[in-house]
């Protein structure tokens, strides 16, 4: 563990998983650091901005990051809002949407009617995934218990719930911790539209980055999150800025650096 985590606070436990196949690339072994609050502690926004800074999601009571010595390549990602221009595709996606409202509840005011829409949202579009079948009590681990400043963003179409945005609060922004939405209208692109109006949120609110959890160069799954740019990549616990959409072969010089640098580490260990 780093500086860092050597110094939080002893309510604070971290643990490493097992080597298990990697969810994004099935020929690759992968191990994950977990940090599990102990007695339901909550943790302030101060110091749960910084374990995201450093790389850490949250997955219900849990703070999570890949640790996997032969790899570097789950990449957080951020979007520094205040230089972001939608493009002409994300314009159209926010036209079709105009009629699509939002406001903010507390995760704890999630009920049956966000868990049928959760439930729908799974089963036609992650079937094959370790979240099917869904399950109340899996959504409520998953989404409703936090430990931290956690909040959620409902979106109604006609007096319809069409999609709910689960984030949590930052002190330089906002974490976007999953979306979920209902799978019969692919014409509003609804997951773009999240984006683009959790971007927004974060603009009306004056702070600067949203972050969007990990982007994998060589999963399918994860480019559409290159579509929004600039970016920032944490790439060997550093921060590196691009201004257009990045490809693996913009951060393929990064990551093999990484790795060296993380093979002198553990030789001289």
């Amino acid at each position: 563990m780093d500086k860092f985590n050597q110094s939080i606070p002893s309510l604070l436990a971290s643990q490493s998983t097992p080597l298990h196949q990697c969810s994004y690339l099935p020929d690759r072994a992968a191990r994950l650091e977990f940090i599990e609050l102990k007695d339901a502690h909550s943790m302030g926004m101060a110091l749960f901005s910084q374990f995201s800074r450093l790389g850490f999601r949250r997955s219900g009571q849990h703070l999570y990051r890949p640790l996997c010595l032969h790899c570097q390549r789950c990449i957080t990602t951020r979007v520094p809002v205040q230089d972001f221009m939608p493009s002409r595709s994300q314009r159209r996606v926010l036209q079709r949407g105009q009629g699509i409202h939002s406001h903010v509840i507390g995760c704890n005011e999630l009920s049956e009617v966000h868990y049928q829409l959760y439930a729908r949202y799974i089963c036609a579009r992650h079937s094959d995934g370790d979240m099917y079948p869904p399950s109340y009590a899996s959504f409520q681990r998953f989404l409703q218990f936090s430990f931290t400043d956690s909040f959620c963003i409902e979106f109604w179409q006609d007096q319809k719930l069409v999609m709910v945005a689960v984030c949590d609060a930052l002190d330089d922004g906002l974490s976007a911790v999953y979306t979920f939405y209902d799978p019969a209208l692919p014409r509003l692109s609804l997951g773009t539209l999240s984006i683009l109006r959790q971007i927004d949120y974060v603009k009306q609110q004056g702070l600067d980055y949203l972050y969007l959890g990990y982007w994998v160069p060589d999963s399918e799954k994860m480019q559409y999150k290159t579509n929004f740019y600039p970016i920032e990549l944490l790439i060997n616990q550093t921060w590196h800025y691009f201004d257009h959409q990045v490809s693996r072969t913009d951060v393929e010089p990064y990551l093999q650096a990484a790795l060296k640098q993380r093979y002198r580490d553990s030789w001289q260990r």
